[in-house]
């Protein structure tokens, strides 16, 4: 999960003018990462690619002004919710209606006045900073501490959408904890929840990179997106998750794969030669899973 609350937080300046943008440089020195393009479709580009925190846009730019490009942002899952302050020499009342219709937040006119516009871009970045706090708050899983399943819906939608643009391989495990019904008949329900934090945990524990995700999918079952990542890569992860959740040696007296809690998991993949919307790529894994289940469970299965 990409972590938002912890990272610097980062503006990305639009505007075709150098002096401004060094302006911005000077007045912040260093607190925020500046990210900048000097044109609409750039801009966009980055955007998409680095998530700032804050868009500040210039309206009057050659090509691309800043209004197609703040509705062009807006009409994109990945950017919609990006702030973006206009930038502009001169503030017509129509003109700003026009950009706050398009759903930028603020205008800041130029020349820019360093206090001033170091004050409200902080005032904005401090809101948008409690508006993720707020956020990821209703994304994670109150038991586990892990990603929900509507954080692992707007997750692989969006990561989904970002692979299918750069032609790169899209990777699911979807696992579940193998005769947990009978555990928690054996160990209560105490139990049971705790072995779920456990293996929970030990699952988080093998994710490397921001953009890999792990959700609790279900009661036992959990989900792991892994963007940009081929079928033997996506099999080798999986095979360490197994065997570090055997590792846990949680007892389990009445499993019919080990004396301990194991689990099973089914592996899919979109690729540009075979590509898969969300529900075909999760059907595919689950599809897996239940080969896994059939096979004696405690194994991975992958789609051939």
């Amino acid at each position: 999960m990409i972590d938002t609350l912890h990272r610097p937080q980062s503006v990305l300046v639009i505007d075709d003018d150098p002096v401004v943008v060094d302006i911005l440089r000077t007045v912040f020195d260093g607190d925020l990462r500046i990210l900048v393009a000097h044109s609409g479709a750039d801009g966009i580009l980055i955007a998409v690619q680095e998530n700032p925190d804050l868009i500040l846009l210039d309206v009057r730019m050659p090509d691309m002004d800043g209004y197609e490009t703040c509705a062009r942002l807006k009409q994109m899952a990945e950017t919609a919710d990006i702030p973006v302050v206009f930038l502009t020499a001169r503030i017509e009342q129509e003109d700003e209606y026009k950009g706050l219709d398009l759903g930028a937040i603020d205008y800041i006119a130029k020349p820019i006045i360093p206090p001033i516009v170091k004050l409200r871009i902080q005032n904005h970045l401090t809101l948008k900073r409690q508006r993720d706090q707020l956020a990821n708050m209703s994304m994670i899983d109150g038991l586990t501490g892990i990603a929900n399943r509507r954080r692992f819906d707007d997750h692989m939608d969006q990561e989904l959408r970002r692979a299918i643009r750069s032609k790169a391989p899209f990777s699911l495990l979807l696992m579940d904890i193998d005769d947990f019904k009978a555990y928690n008949d054996s160990y209560g329900h105490q139990g049971g929840d705790d072995t779920l934090r456990n293996v929970a945990q030990e699952i988080r524990n093998h994710l490397r990179r921001p953009s890999d995700l792990v959700a609790r999918y279900g009661g036992e079952e959990f989900a792991v997106v892994l963007p940009d990542t081929p079928m033997d890569a996506a099999c080798m992860l999986a095979e360490k998750i197994r065997l570090g959740v055997e590792a846990l040696a949680i007892p389990h007296k009445k499993a019919r794969a080990a004396d301990h809690v194991t689990v099973s998991i089914g592996v899919a993949i979109s690729t540009i030669d075979e590509p898969l919307d969300k529900s075909q790529l999760i059907a595919a894994a689950d599809a897996q899973l239940y080969k896994s289940k059939e096979r004696g469970r405690n194994r991975v299965s992958r789609a051939a």
